[in-house]
């Protein structure tokens, strides 16, 4: 077995890795300067032997840099790529990992590693300054030092932190939860909706890190990243053929809708029919909320309701960073857009906080003539790589969407809804574990499609089964109608 003591530092640029032109004149210009001498400014380091002194200890450093670096601005899903092949490359032979890396996108890099390393052991930090780290006040080598401290864990008898994390002065974060929040503080990194996973003071308290992992499972990159996707910013006034212009465009295969408070957009019919329309082309939506803290909650008001119905996904408290990464890492490798859209809404990497698992039915209608119909998922619900266990189901919701009258008729829609009990019929009782439950709605055929949301916890907790086999069975008691969308979503703490 090799030796895997130590820590391997990647610098791929940034305002961390300037040093002045003339190296005799502090005044002069600055400019990217080799490793190596970066590596120089910390204390203790002895660069003969390529080892750093920390806690009575001697970490033993292995480097590797970017040919040109870079400023983060320029970062590419290449140098992704790079970034996630050199700790692969190099995995078996350190403990830890060190990533010096430019503020700008730093937050984008560590959600799009978090998803691309899979079955990660060790700790992979990422860190960079917002002064030089020749400058006086500079807090890179605090941040440097720290960071291969927690990183060098298994040395100096630690605790291992074994996942993608950001070190920036008194915090350690989640890489898939964190988020630039200010261009010039030294505290410039937050973690709007996870606690850190360290807190970082004359002594350094980890608190909330992955357990780590067996050591047999294989280190594997997942380098597939899907190029045609976007994020848009939703705003007052926006012109729906400008939205249109970006939605519907040919080959984009996923978008980030950046919508106000809890997921809520314009609920306009223009404004419903582009999204409707770019969902239909095969385009994935996910809804992440503009504010830095909360979650998007698809359904609770109506505004956000018509998203739902027209197949936009829930990103939940995600940052637009992770969602954008994850899109990038899941459609890369997912040709299907619904079996996608339902990955994107489990829970990978820490990044959101719980996992909705969706089991999927079709859209019908009943006519004058039908009273009862028996529904067979579409397709077995996606489980892979977190499995569905029902009885861990903290909440259950019956979501069906787009019911209009049949024919424009007005009238009273009325229905219920039995789980695995396809000879239900109007006087079945409305109780027991098969009862879903039921609907009373009065059509007005101008306000456009309706949705009904049922809580169905108990149900899902008892009724839904691993092969997901279930059919459900709706008794129309009323007027006839036709839906669009039928789904239970189960929502888990995984």
């Amino acid at each position: 077995m090799p030796d895997d003591h130590g820590v391997f530092i990647i610098y791929t640029g940034g305002t961390i890795g300037s040093l002045p032109k003339d190296r005799q004149d502090p005044a002069s210009p600055l400019e990217p300067a080799p490793l190596e001498e970066i590596i120089k400014v910390l204390p203790n380091y002895n660069s003969r032997d390529k080892k750093i002194f920390i806690n009575d200890q001697w970490v033993r450093l292995g480097t590797h840099t970017w040919e040109k670096p870079l400023d983060s601005s320029n970062i590419t899903l290449s140098d992704w790529k790079e970034m996630a092949r050199v700790v692969k490359a190099n995995y078996d032979e350190y403990e830890g990992f060190v990533i010096l890396h430019g503020t700008d996108t730093l937050a984008y890099t560590a959600s799009a590693l978090s998803f691309m390393l899979e079955n990660l052991n060790k700790p992979v930090i990422i860190t960079g300054s917002q002064l030089p780290i020749a400058r006086t006040r500079s807090d890179a080598v605090q941040n440097v030092v720290t960071a291969i401290e927690i990183a060098a864990a298994k040395t100096l008898r630690g605790t291992v932190v074994p996942e993608v994390s950001v070190l920036f002065r008194d915090y350690l974060f989640r890489g898939c939860r964190t988020a630039k929040l200010s261009a010039s503080s030294f505290s410039g990194f937050s973690s709007p909706n996870y606690p850190p996973l360290a807190e970082i003071g004359e002594h350094i308290k980890i608190s909330n890190a992955m357990a780590a992992r067996d050591s047999h499972h294989i280190l594997r990159v997942e380098d597939r990243l899907e190029k045609q996707i976007a994020s848009i910013d939703i705003f007052p006034g926006m012109s729906t053929d400008l939205l249109r212009s970006i939605l519907c465009e040919t080959g984009l295969r996923g978008v980030v809708l950046q919508t106000f408070g809890t997921g809520n957009a314009p609920s306009t019919p223009e404004f419903l029919a582009v999204i409707d329309e770019a969902v239909k082309k095969g385009t994935l939506i996910v809804d992440i909320t503009q504010c830095r803290s909360g979650e998007v909650e698809l359904g609770l008001y109506d505004v956000s309701a018509g998203l739902l119905s027209r197949g936009v996904v829930s990103g939940m408290d995600m940052t637009p960073e992770a969602a954008l990464t994850k899109m990038f890492v899941i459609l890369g490798g997912e040709p299907n857009a619904d079996i996608a859209a339902d990955k994107l809404q489990l829970n990978l990497k820490g990044e959101q906080r719980q996992s909705i698992f969706n089991l999927h039915f079709p859209g019908g209608e009943f006519d004058d003539n039908t009273e009862t119909l028996v529904l067979k998922p579409l397709r077995p619900m996606v489980n892979d790589p977190i499995r569905f266990v029902p009885k861990m189901t903290q909440q259950g919701i019956l979501r069906v969407m787009g019911l209009e009258p049949l024919d424009g008729r007005r009238g009273r829609l009325e229905f219920k809804i039995y789980i695995d009990l396809p000879d239900a019929k109007e006087s079945t009782p409305n109780e027991g574990i098969s009862f879903l439950g039921q609907a009373s709605k009065k059509f007005v055929p101008e306000a456009g499609p309706e949705s009904v949301f049922l809580t169905v916890t108990d149900q899902v907790r008892a009724a839904i089964d691993n092969a997901h086999e279930n059919s459900l069975t709706i008794v129309n008691t009323g007027a006839p109608f036709k839906w669009s969308k039928l789904q239970i979503a189960c929502f888990v703490n995984v």
